[in-house]
């Protein structure tokens, strides 16, 4: 029987790499996941977007870098470092990248949803 950590190291989350200033949508990496959680780094460039989509599961996304409005039907949020919000699964959301910018967005797979 092979033991493992208590504990995992994600490293990485506020790095810009991988987007590129000539696509219209931002770098999306999947930085670790267990069968409880997804962590995911979006990497921006200004201007980018992710037009409106939805999770099917709750998520948390939070601010690393820059400044991303996060929309959610007549509400807008702004993402930046300290920052972060909550978004029940199935919930039509949009970000709209006004700079070069990352968030980590965490998917809460164990919700029970």
């Amino acid at each position: 029987m092979t033991e493992t950590a208590p504990f995992t190291e994600i490293t990485g989350l506020n790095a810009l790499d991988g987007s590129s200033v000539d696509s219209a949508r931002p770098d999306i990496s999947m930085m670790w996941r267990n069968e409880d959680v997804i962590v995911i780094r979006l990497a921006f460039r200004a201007g980018q977007t992710m037009p409106d989509h939805r999770a099917g599961k709750p998520i948390l996304v939070f601010g690393q870098t820059g400044r991303i409005d996060f929309t959610i039907g007549d509400a807008s949020i702004v993402l930046e470092p300290g920052s972060a919000v909550h978004v029940d699964a199935k919930v039509v959301h949009s970000l709209h990248a006004d700079t070069d910018a990352v968030a980590t967005l965490v998917v809460l797979e164990s919700s029970g949803s």
